[in-house]
């Protein structure tokens, strides 16, 4: 793990401090690393969700390629798709 040496400050209210304290209580955590996780997760998910991407001409005509290419299915997933569903029966 990356040494930690960068710092964020947070102004809160004191009910939201209570809220933050006693939820990170309840995880067997310091309010530091309880906000520090759930703030982490929050971003990589919502960097996850982004819909646009921007990239450069080479990059665009090398993915323009890729999607454009063939798919290859492999037998035993052609065998798995063409039968019936359990949720069809």
């Amino acid at each position: 793990m990356a040494a930690k040496s960068e710092r964020l400050n947070l102004r809160l209210t004191p009910a939201q401090d209570t809220v933050l304290r006693a939820a990170a209580d309840a995880h067997g955590e310091t309010a530091s690393e309880y906000v520090l996780r759930n703030a982490v997760e929050a971003a990589q998910e919502d960097l996850a969700d982004r819909r646009v991407f921007v990239i450069d001409e080479p990059a665009w005509h090398e993915l323009q390629a890729v999607l454009s290419s063939p798919v290859s299915v492999p037998l035993p997933m052609l065998k798995l798709l063409s039968n019936p569903s359990v949720l069809e029966s």
